[in-house]
C-alpha cells in the first residue's frame, strides 16, 4: 500500500512561532513519529516544498516589529500588502500541490487547489468572525474576502475544542459529521515542573500571563486588578507583543516578550498563578502548559477555558471587573492551599491531553477526506 502524500501549508512555522506555529510543530512531529511509514509530508514555506518542516527566523524580535508595522499602517494599505503576499503564496502553493492526496490547512482559510487534492482544514476558532473589533482591520478585510468562500471545498474540519466545533456549527452551518474535534495538548518533555533560573529582573512572588496582547485577552485588566487588591506582587508578562490598544494601568508588568520553551517551562513552574482572563478562547494552549507544570490557574468559564482547565481552574466571576478580579487574585496569593489544590488537579488533569492522540484523530480524517465523492 503506497503512502498517502500529504502537503500542509506550513508558513506559520516560518514566523514568530504563536499559537498556530506550536499546533503544526507538534501535531507534525507526532505524525512524523507515529505514522511515518503511511504518510509522505510535505512542507510549504511559502515558496517551495520541503521534507522537513521550516525553521522560524532567527531574528524572531524583528519579525515582530514587522507584523506591527503592518498593523500600524491603514487598513487598505495593510490589505493591499497582504492580498501581494497571498497571491503569491497561492500561485506557489498551487504548483506545489499537484500531484498529492490531501491537503492540511491550519490559518485563517485554505488556498485554491488542484483537482483531486483533498483539503483538511483546522479551525482554531471564529473570533474573526463573533468579534472582529478585536482584530486588525486589515486581517478582518482579509478574511472575509476569502473565508466563506473556500469553505465549500474543505472535506473534513478539525476542530481544537469541542465549543469550536460547536461555533462550526452554529455559525457556519456545517454538518458536524464532518467535524473531528482533536484538541491541542502539550509537550510534557518541555513543559513540566522544574527547578530552573528564572529571567533577571523577575521577582520570587509574581502572578504570570502568558499569550499574545490581543484585546480579547483581557491583560490590561490585570495591573487594575493588583492595584485595586492593593497588592505589591508584580505581573510578568511573556509572549508576543500584539497589537492591543488598551492603556495599561497601575504599576507595568515585568515584560520578558518573546522567550523560548524552557524558559517559559520556567516561569510557569514558579509563578503564583497563571492569571489568564481570557473572554474568548478556541483553545487555550496557555492554561494546558501551566497546568503540566504544575502551576495554579485562574482564568475564566467562558467559551472552551473551562474544557481544558475543569475542576483545577480557579475562576473570575467578572474577567473584565478589577475589583471582582483582584478580590480573586489577593485570595489566590494568600491561600496556600487553594494554589496547592488547583497545581494539584492541573498537573493531573494535563495528561489527559496528548498529541499523540491528537495525531491518531488526525490521520482517520485524512483517510476519511479521500472518501469524498
Amino acid at each position: 500500500m503506497r503512502k498517502l502524500r500529504v502537503i500542509v501549508n506550513a508558513v506559520p512555522l516560518a514566523t514568530v512561532n504563536t499559537g498556530i506555529g506550536r499546533y503544526l510543530r507538534c501535531l507534525y512531529a507526532a505524525l512524523e513519529r507515529g505514522y511515518g511509514e503511511q504518510l509522505d509530508i510535505a512542507y510549504f514555506d511559502g515558496r517551495t516544498v520541503s521534507d522537513t518542516p521550516p525553521r522560524p527566523p532567527e531574528n524572531l524580535a524583528g519579525r515582530s516589529r514587522l507584523t506591527s508595522l503592518l498593523w500600524k499602517l491603514p487598513p487598505a494599505v495593510g490589505l493591499a500588502v497582504r492580498l501581494a503576499r497571498h497571491w503569491q503564496r497561492e500561485a506557489a502553493f498551487f504548483q506545489a500541490a499537484k500531484g498529492y492526496d490531501i491537503y492540511h490547512e491550519a490559518a485563517f482559510f485554505p488556498f485554491r487547489v488542484p483537482a483531486g487534492v483533498a483539503t483538511v482544514f483546522t479551525v482554531h476558532d471564529l473570533s474573526l468572525l463573533t468579534m472582529p473589533e478585536r482584530h486588525p482591520a486589515e486581517r478582518v478585510r482579509y478574511f472575509n474576502r476569502y473565508f466563506h468562500k473556500r469553505l465549500p471545498g474543505v472535506a473534513r474540519f478539525l476542530a481544537v475544542s469541542k465549543y469550536t466545533k460547536a461555533e462550526m456549527v452554529r455559525l457556519l452551518g456545517l454538518d458536524p459529521a464532518r467535524i473531528r474535534v482533536t484538541w491541542n495538548a502539550h509537550e510534557p518533555e518541555v513543559f513540566h515542573p522544574v527547578d530552573a533560573s528564572l529571567p533577571a529582573g523577575v521577582p520570587e512572588r509574581y502572578f504570570l500571563f502568558v499569550g499574545t496582547n490581543d484585546p480579547r485577552k483581557n491583560l490590561h485588566v490585570i495591573p487594575k486588578a493588583l492595584a485595586a487588591a492593593g497588592l505589591s506582587i508584580p505581573l510578568v508578562t511573556a509572549g508576543w507583543s500584539g497589537w492591543s490598544g488598551e492603556r495599561m494601568e497601575g504599576t507595568p508588568p515585568i515584560e520578558i516578550g518573546y522567550c523560548d520553551d524552557a524558559t517559559l517551562a520556567a516561569l510557569y513552574s514558579k509563578a503564583l498563578a497563571l492569571v489568564y482572563p481570557s473572554i474568548y478562547e478556541g483553545f487555550g494552549l496557555p492554561v494546558l502548559e501551566a497546568m503540566a507544570c504544575r502551576c495554579p490557574v485562574v482564568t475564566t468559564r467562558l467559551t472552551s477555558l473551562p474544557e481544558v482547565a475543569g475542576e483545577a481552574g480557579i475562576y473570575l466571576d467578572a474577567p473584565s471587573d478589577p475589583v471582582s478580579m483582584g478580590e480573586t487574585l489577593a485570595r489566590v496569593a494568600g491561600d496556600d492551599a487553594l494554589r496547592e489544590t488547583s497545581a494539584r488537579l492541573g498537573l493531573a488533569r494535563s495528561a489527559l491531553f496528548s498529541w499523540d492522540e491528537t495525531a491518531r484523530r488526525t490521520v482517520s480524517e485524512f483517510e476519511k477526506s479521500l472518501e469524498r465523492g
